[in-house]
């Protein structure tokens, strides 16, 4: 063979095993590339999840007595306070008011009482005394219309029209109570020569009276008038209604005893009714002084203040002086608590725990809070205790609220504060795990794929407990296997694979 000959064979080669090369080349750039992961043994903690918000479990309410206006807050929010110590006062006015209306009640009722037995009465103390219990007895229907129409009614259009009823009925009642004193005292009373007999003042005193509570009725009706025109929540309009209707009550019982007692009735009779009047009447009384002594606000116990948001928002929005946060100036009611006290080493975290997870969690169990404020810190605790009732989600769902008290937080921890809880409900010591994303599943059963000689091997398996990121495997797997977790969208038994 010649020598050119032999070169030429040698270049034919060269060529053919660079075919070849390419060919091997071009197969191993177009198999799919993975990545692997050994399986391995370890405890897997298995947890339920949910999400919920710091809440205190020591806070008491401060609540107003009546609807009214704040003149000074004494704290600042966030203030640490004493038990006794004054949060806020309300502006007294109203308060003194009523004060001096049921201590006049109170005092006619308790001299209509010590009258029954000392005079004989004319025919002139006989009218008055009827005239006292007509009046009193319209103010009191009057009383209990309003009383009444509040009670059934909401703050919209119809419970308006009622209440301008209750005016109007109240000014009428009014306006006969006048008439009838003003005709007695300048027909009988002021005629009549001196010294005056105990019967003649005594009538001019229970038509006083009944004068005097007709117009505090007339004034809480219009009262009670305005507030549901302005939108004002009704709780403070009632409670004003029902100490009116009670202390109409109390004066018509003391017109009707000093009515039965100018008849020449039982006096005992008269007197068991005027002494219950005088009872009604001093009830009134205590309320009311109650009532001033709670217009200074004051700590129910030792803790941290919380001036509430929305407490006056509804009375700002009723254009009444709210701005969300009390603050001096704006407008309270009996309906809301402007202020808390709170004791913030006793917070607790409220997790919303899905139905379909309660069942799995038991006071004990060891949990981890991230709370979204503090995102770099995980607060370690155990779940204290478990609703009975569900609440609703704001998604539509059903859940129940697992309690887990903190403790040893850093001040930075507040009311409110959104977050999330694991719950480990299980942990499983020596078991079989691989990545919850290598395991997929296919009618019914699970596989995964294990890497094998550069090719891909489909291989069943049975999985028990699964968390957000690992699967235990009980069939099928060992520990050491490579097991493929990227790429296996389009992975076939057999295919092969390049190993990133």
């Amino acid at each position: 063979m010649s020598k050119g000959k032999i070169i030429a064979a040698v270049v034919g080669l060269l060529v053919v095993a660079g075919i070849v090369a390419a060919v091997v080349l071009g197969k191993g750039a177009s198999a799919p590339e993975v990545t692997v992961e050994r399986a391995g043994t370890g405890a897997l903690t298995v947890t339920v999840s949910a999400s919920g918000k710091t809440e205190a479990d020591a806070k008491r309410d401060i609540f107003p007595p009546a609807a009214g206006m704040l003149e000074s807050i004494s704290v600042t929010e966030g203030a640490s306070v004493k038990e006794g110590d004054i949060i806020a006062t309300m502006d007294t006015t109203p308060f003194e008011l009523q004060i001096a209306q049921a201590q006049a009640a109170y005092e006619g009722a308790l001299a209509q009482a010590d009258s029954i037995s000392q005079s004989a009465p004319s025919s002139a103390d006989e009218k008055a005394a009827s005239a006292s219990v007509s009046a009193a007895y319209g103010a009191y229907n009057a009383a209990l219309s309003q009383y009444n129409a509040l009670k059934s009614a909401t703050p919209d259009a119809a419970a308006i029209t009622q209440a301008e009823a209750a005016v109007a009925a109240a000014q009428l009642s009014y306006d006969a109570a006048q008439t009838a004193y003003d005709t007695y005292k300048t027909t009988v009373y002021d005629p009549a020569t001196l010294p005056r007999d105990a019967a003649m003042e005594t009538a001019l005193a229970a038509l006083s009276l009944a004068r005097d509570q007709a117009a505090a009725n007339l004034a809480n009706a219009q009262r009670s008038l305005a507030l549901l025109v302005a939108g004002q929540d009704k709780t403070a309009a009632l409670v004003g209604a029902k100490t009116a209707r009670d202390q109409a009550w109390a004066a018509y019982q003391g017109a009707l005893a000093q009515q039965a007692k100018l008849a020449g009735a039982d006096t005992s009779a008269a007197q068991s009714s005027a002494s219950a009047g005088a009872r009604a009447a001093r009830a009134a009384l205590d309320y009311a002084v109650s009532n001033l002594e709670k217009a200074t606000m004051r700590a129910p116990m030792d803790g941290t203040v919380i001036f509430n948001g929305g407490a006056s928002a509804s009375l700002a929005a009723a254009g009444l002086g709210g701005s969300g946060k009390p603050s001096v100036g704006s407008a309270v009611s009996p309906a809301s608590a402007p202020f808390s006290v709170v004791l913030f080493d006793q917070l607790v975290f409220n997790a919303q725990v899905d139905e379909a997870d309660i069942d799995k969690v038991k006071p004990g169990m060891k949990v981890k809070i991230s709370l979204d404020a503090l995102t770099a810190e995980t607060f370690e605790a155990e779940v204290e205790r478990i609703d009975k009732t569900s609440v609703v989600t704001p998604t539509g769902g059903t859940a129940f609220s697992v309690l887990i008290r903190l403790k040893n937080v850093n001040d930075r921890v507040l009311l409110g504060m959104n977050g999330s809880v694991d719950i480990e409900v299980e942990s499983i010591g020596e078991a079989v795990t691989v990545p919850v994303e290598a395991v997929l599943d296919e009618g019914g059963k699970s596989y995964l794929f294990l890497a094998q000689g550069g090719k891909a091997v489909r291989t069943e398996v049975t999985t028990g407990r699964t968390t957000d990121t690992r699967a235990e495997v009980l069939t099928g797997l060992k520990a050491g296997d490579e097991v493929i977790v990227t790429g296996i969208g389009s992975l076939k038994d057999g295919v092969a694979i390049r190993v990133k």
